[in-house]
């Protein structure tokens, strides 16, 4: 079909830029790049005003037929990548990772996977071990989204126009008076709220289609100015004339830096969002015959935005995919592209072979995909039915509809078993068959079983309560969390025997809080009220940094708050923490930080013992931790086989002495070790006693933790009953 007199080329350009800042900056730098953002403001541009002028149309097509279009020329590569993708998941992939796999596709095909990012609190991140396979295609979700919910308002805009007497006559009145005031209002809603949502929920924020429409708006809005009556906008004049500033060149010069000076997962679609789409915008209004407009219609240009969607589908799976493989199943812990999670010139190479790869798979799903399946021309007459299909276009339908069908049934076949075993305990008729610790603290033989918790349970049945009670402060959270689903209800935080006087803090981060189901039987045991005080990722006096190496300010002002309040309402029992960990970038072996002995002077100042628990080890190999919850799922488990255990040598992980013994030196601090229930003279397997011990790369079972309850009363309280000494109740309510 030939192209119109005013049609873009330097448009299709401009997004095959796009794509190649995406793909780079994916792949090489671990970063938002801004080329989403443009998409979304070009998709704007053509959008708005060709929907509106045809639903103001009363020979316009309906609501239906406008739909089948958009899902003809956009689902058919969604769902033979999502498809290819979730086939070769399931081959690299664990067991474990299969049902996770198997939910994001569905939801990838539902167009709802910026939802379920969401709700997962998927941050959008750089390549990394819990990265989503199908992370980018939050972006094909939201814009749908927006495009069907802006249709719904058109429509019945439209509707309400016929209705009060309105025809079709002054559509382009419309287009040119009406619509930029209404657009223009949804447009600056949807900014303010994206301003308000990032002070309160970036996470949210980063997927959600109302924060996200104002983006498409703009574009918009830019769209409606150039196809403007009488004007000749869209043909590029504004940009012509060797006299005027190459604004072009600005625009280019904004959407470069953009990806350079920005974090566009914290900021976006903030005001930040601002920059690359002004320049953008620049670039559309510059046209084609400015300078960088005759880049954009060189023919590499071309051939990237004609590849542009399928080479955004196919990109970022096989960049997991590979970045997992070559990794030897782990990906970085610094979560900065491919280069830091396999080495520099393996992840050149690597990361080159998946450009190219992704190329070529663009151009065949291109060529036998999209081209075939999309609509050739507008259906001739109006109809709120489906059209009939014939030729090749009903073939290759039909291909598309059995691929659907297909990569549904995968998904539902990779769903895990239902919970088989109980994940918090091992019955008394069961303890010959799993004595876990006892196994090495007693020497207990072992018989030959499966382990147990069953290893493709799902990953949050392993968690400790805190996490189902919403008692634990999440990342953003920057106040302690005192009752129950983040501080919502009524019901206080609190463990053991929760109606005790006798009351004890758990503080500290997610190894604290590891240490919850073996504690809350001890509290029962003796009496005491366990109160949770605890943060993902925050070690008391440690450095206020994430996993991913970017700073953790939620961390530093939560431990103040949550010291404050603990000083004010001390607990008759003390406080318990962890004493070690890791040092920063390692996982092993363990220091105390300097800063723990200015946490716990602060705490007995306050007339608080501390009990400090030295940290379990953290499973590791050479290529990075080691996911025992996976190795069991994909490997099996030998005991008494290095190669095979699942687990870590001691000495990796451990000092020879507890480094918490000297830095702690003085203070009222009992030291608690259980490093003899988790390892053997040089081992520490990650199943013991049939009983698996990690949960992940470093934190323990529900099951393997409370199974470690004997051991800490004994090292806490040699196995007394509690004191019958009267203990006053605690004036705060939060105790």
């Amino acid at each position: 079909m030939p192209k119109s007199s005013t049609y873009r080329t330097d448009i299709d350009g401009l997004r095959g830029l796009a794509i190649a800042l995406v793909v780079f900056f994916h792949v090489f730098v671990g970063k938002v790049s801004a080329g989403v953002d443009v998409f979304l403001l070009i998709g704007g541009v053509f959008f708005f005003g060709p929907q509106i002028r045809n639903a103001f149309n009363p020979q316009g097509l309906t609501p239906v037929q406008v739909v089948i279009r958009m899902l003809r020329r956009l689902f058919p590569a969604l769902v033979v990548t999502v498809t290819v993708t979730l086939a070769l998941a399931l081959l690299v992939f664990p067991p474990t990772r299969w049902g996770r796999e198997g939910r994001e596709a569905l939801s990838s095909l539902a167009y709802v996977q910026n939802f379920a990012l969401s709700a997962a609190g998927q941050d959008y991140a750089a390549i990394g071990q819990d990265v989503s396979t199908y992370q980018h295609l939050w972006s094909m979700s939201a814009q749908l989204q927006i495009y069907l919910g802006s249709l719904l308002v058109i429509f019945l805009c439209a509707g309400v126009y016929r209705l009060c007497g309105g025809h079709g006559g002054d559509v382009q009145g419309i287009n040119s008076r009406v619509a930029p005031w209404g657009l223009g209002i949804a447009t600056l809603a949807s900014f303010l709220y994206a301003i308000y949502l990032h002070g309160v929920d970036q996470g949210t924020n980063y997927y959600s289609p109302l924060s996200r429409f104002w983006e498409i708006g703009l574009g918009g809005l830019l769209g409606l100015w150039l196809t403007q009556p009488g004007t000749h906008r869209m043909a590029g004049a504004a940009g012509a004339g060797h006299r005027r500033t190459d604004w072009s060149l600005v625009g280019l010069a904004l959407i470069l830096a953009t990806g350079m000076v920005m974090d566009g997962a914290q900021q976006f679609p903030g005001p930040a969002t601002l920059m690359p789409l002004a320049g953008a915008a620049l670039v559309i209004v510059a046209g084609p015959s400015s300078r960088l407009g005759r880049v954009l219609t060189t023919a590499p240009f071309q051939f990237l935005g004609r590849i542009s969607y399928s080479l955004y589908l196919w990109h970022w799976p096989l960049l997991v995919l590979v970045t997992y493989l070559l990794s030897g199943g782990e990906s970085n812990r610094d979560g900065m592209g491919i280069l830091a999670a396999v080495g520099t010139t393996r992840g050149l190479l690597a990361g080159t072979g998946v450009i190219i790869l992704s190329m070529v798979l663009a151009w065949l799903t291109l060529r036998f995909v999209e081209v075939p399946t999309r609509q050739k021309a507008k259906p001739g007459e109006r109809s709120w039915l489906p059209g009939r299909l014939v030729g090749t276009e009903k073939r290759a339908s039909a291909g598309i509809a059995a691929l659907t069908v297909a990569a549904v049934a995968l998904a539902a076949w990779a769903q895990p078993p239902a919970v088989s075993d109980s994940t918090a305990s091992v019955s008394e008729s069961d303890i010959l068959d799993y004595p876990g610790p006892d196994a090495l603290l007693k020497s207990v033989e072992v018989p030959p079983r499966d382990p147990v918790p069953n290893a493709r349970n799902p990953i949050e049945s392993f968690y400790p309560t805190t996490h189902t009670d919403g008692c634990t402060a999440l990342y953003e959270h920057e106040e302690p969390i005192l009752t129950r689903q983040w501080n919502t209800e009524d019901t206080l935080c609190a463990y053991g025997d929760v109606n005790s006087a006798r009351t004890m803090y758990l503080f500290g981060n997610s190894h604290a809080d590891q240490m919850l189901p073996a504690l809350d039987i001890v509290g029962r045991e003796q009496g005491i009220r366990i109160i949770p005080m605890v943060k993902m990722g925050c070690f008391p006096g440690g450095e206020p940094k994430r996993s991913d190496g970017h700073d953790y300010p939620e961390c530093a002002v939560w431990s103040e708050a949550a010291l404050d309040y603990m000083e004010a309402n001390p607990a008759t029992e003390g406080a318990f923490l962890i004493s070690t960990q890791p040092a920063p970038g390692t996982m092993g072996p363990e220091q105390t930080p300097e800063g723990l002995r200015t946490v716990v002077e602060r705490l007995n100042g306050a007339g608080m013992p501390v009990w400090g628990l030295r940290d379990t080890p953290w499973p590791h190999t050479p290529a990075g931790p080691l996911d025992v919850r996976d190795c069991v799922a994909a490997r099996g488990y030998v005991a008494g086989d290095p190669l095979l255990d699942c687990g870590v040598e001691r000495d990796d992980s451990l000092l020879p002495e507890n480094p918490a013994v000297n830095t702690l030196a003085g203070l009222d601090v009992t030291h608690l070790d259980l490093t003899n229930a988790m390892c053997g003279p040089d081992r520490c397997p990650g199943v013991i006693g049939n009983v698996m011990v990690y949960r992940d790369s470093s934190h323990l079972t529900n099951m393997f933790a409370a199974m470690l309850s004997d051991e800490l009363e004994h090292q806490m309280y040699g196995g007394t009953l509690p004191s019958d000494e009267p203990v006053e109740e605690p004036a705060s309510p939060g105790l």
